[in-house]
This record gives C-alpha cells, sequence and structure tokens, in this order.
C-alpha cells in the first residue's frame, strides 16, 4: 500500500527553517493584479523593505540609468520615477521572491540561482504569453510565472539529500522530474509549493498556477472553475515549456515535453511556430530591465 504523504506536516516543520511570506509580497501581488495602481502604492511598500530599496537605489544608478553628468539618485522616492512603474513593480516583486529562494543552500547539482533564472524567464515569458492569447493582467502572469517553482525550494529545504538524489535519479533514467515524483510517490513540487502558498496567505489566483503548472489537460485541474484561472495556468504552463525549450536557469528537469498540438492551437500557435515564439521571448529576456538580471550577483 502506497503511504500518502502528509504535505500540512511538511509544511509545518517549515516554519522555523522558512520564515513567513513578507507581507510586501503578499501585497506587492495585490497591487499587480489591481489596474488602478500606480507608482506612488509601490513607494509606499518598498519604502518599508531596506532590501528592496537598497536594490533600487543601486539600479537607478546605473549607467542604463542614468545621463551622462547627472548627480548620484539617493532617494526611493527619486529613484522610482528614474526607473518607471513597470521597472519599479518588477524589481521590487523580484526582490522579494530572490530572498525566499537564497534562503535555501544549492547542492551539488542543483542551484537556486539557476532555479531564480529560470523563474524569472518563466515570469517574462508568461508576461509575453499573455499579450499573445489576450489575457489582460500580464503582471498578474509575472507573478505567477516567478512563484511557480516554489515548492523546489520547499523540498529543498525539507530534504537537500533526497531532493539532490531525485535529480540525478531523472537524470541517469532520462525522465521528466515531476513525472519521476509521481513514479515514486516522492513530495510533488506542485503540491508542496501550493501548500506553502495557502501557508502564507496567498490569493487563489497565484495559487492555482503553481499547483497546476505541469498540468496540461484543463479536465485533470480539479476545482478550478474560472475560466480566467483556466486560461491562467496555461499561460505558466505554456511558459514553462518554452523556456525549458530555451534554456533559461535550470529547474531540475533532464527533459523537455512538448505541449499537445491541442494544447498549441489553444494558445494560436503551430509546431512550426514554437521556434519563433521561443526566440521572440529568448530576445525579451536578454532585452529586460537590466535590473532584473543583476539582482541575484
Amino acid at each position: 500500500m502506497i503511504e500518502a504523504i502528509d504535505y500540512d506536516k511538511i509544511i509545518s516543520s517549515l516554519e522555523e527553517k522558512l520564515p513567513s511570506l513578507p507581507q510586501i509580497l503578499e501585497e506587492l501581488v495585490k497591487k499587480l493584479s489591481d489596474p488602478n495602481s500606480n507608482l506612488d502604492n509601490i513607494e509606499e511598500l518598498v519604502e518599508v523593505d531596506q532590501s528592496i530599496t537598497t536594490q533600487i537605489l543601486q539600479v537607478s544608478n546605473k549607467v542604463e540609468f542614468t545621463e551622462p553628468g547627472e548627480e548620484r539618485i539617493t532617494t526611493i522616492h527619486d529613484a522610482l520615477h528614474k526607473l518607471g512603474f513597470e521597472n519599479a513593480k518588477k524589481i521590487a516583486l523580484n526582490v522579494s521572491v530572490l530572498k525566499l529562494m537564497k534562503l535555501t543552500k544549492s547542492t551539488v547539482n542543483f542551484s537556486c540561482e539557476d532555479l531564480w533564472q529560470h523563474s524569472l524567464g518563466v515570469a517574462i515569458a508568461s508576461s509575453e504569453i499573455s499579450n499573445l492569447v489576450g489575457y489582460d493582467n500580464p503582471d498578474q502572469a509575472y507573478a505567477c510565472g516567478l512563484m511557480h517553482d516554489i515548492g523546489k525550494v520547499i523540498k529543498l529545504k525539507y530534504s537537500k539529500k533526497d531532493f539532490s538524489k531525485e535529480i540525478t535519479s531523472a537524470y541517469r533514467k532520462k525522465i521528466d522530474l515531476f513525472d519521476l515524483e509521481i513514479m515514486r510517490n516522492l513530495i510533488r513540487h506542485d503540491i508542496a509549493g501550493a501548500k506553502m502558498m495557502q501557508a502564507w496567505n496567498m490569493p487563489e489566483s497565484l495559487i492555482l498556477p503553481v499547483l497546476w503548472h505541469h498540468t496540461e489537460d484543463r479536465a485533470q485541474r480539479q476545482d478550478v472553475f474560472d475560466p480566467s484561472s483556466q486560461t491562467l495556468i496555461d499561460i505558466v504552463y505554456f511558459a514553462n515549456f518554452l523556456v525549458h525549450k530555451i534554456g533559461i536557469g535550470f529547474s531540475g528537469h533532464a527533459i523537455t515535453k512538448v505541449p499537445s498540438d491541442k494544447f498549441l492551437r489553444s494558445m494560436g500557435v503551430d509546431r512550426e511556430g514554437l521556434d519563433d515564439l521561443a526566440a521572440q521571448i529568448n530576445q525579451t529576456f536578454e532585452e529586460a530591465c537590466p535590473a532584473l538580471l543583476i539582482l541575484e550577483r
């Protein structure tokens, strides 16, 4: 008889090892979902978090954002207005998530920095795909893409040794890490991530893509009734595939599984168009605000 995994017990055991999600991240997610939010709202949030304000000040003084001879920016207000609303909110969100990932040490075959690069790629791809399919909240999709693999941080924190062995085994067998989790009744990173998000009191709109980001078939996504939620999960699922195809970062998977023709048609893409779309997303990633690509350093 296969023993059921007690995810609540796992999450409870990590309460001291993995601090509560910073309140600012919860608030940022709400602001990203609010079409009426503005730069002043972001300023109110980030000025209470020293690590975020430091990063924003550092970025605003980089050559990409300054003119020759321009005086150094020293206030968060001036920095945010220099960067602009789009850059500012993404930097704040990324710093918050990166802080979580840096709480966990890497293994010989898995790096949290590589996971961060992968997650950032999925965030950017999710935003791009939102525009492609007409989803009206690309910021929300960005946040979901950034958080989709948080379950791997949970697994790494719970047992670094076991997680490292799983990655090695998946590579040796040349199978997808998610498939290995199911095959061997291991801790599933999709469920662990969703459970952690629930413990952090994050909104369902963010939890559902974390839980179902490996499930292509909408009929298999239990208790997802809202068409908008289904579309958001589709976006993150597709973005995750494309980022694996491009090779941005590394999230522990040895192979890349191609979506079905039916799914691709639902996203308005055929197999011949995948390479073009991947190239477009890769270019967007490389041209993204330099701040998003230097945060890990």
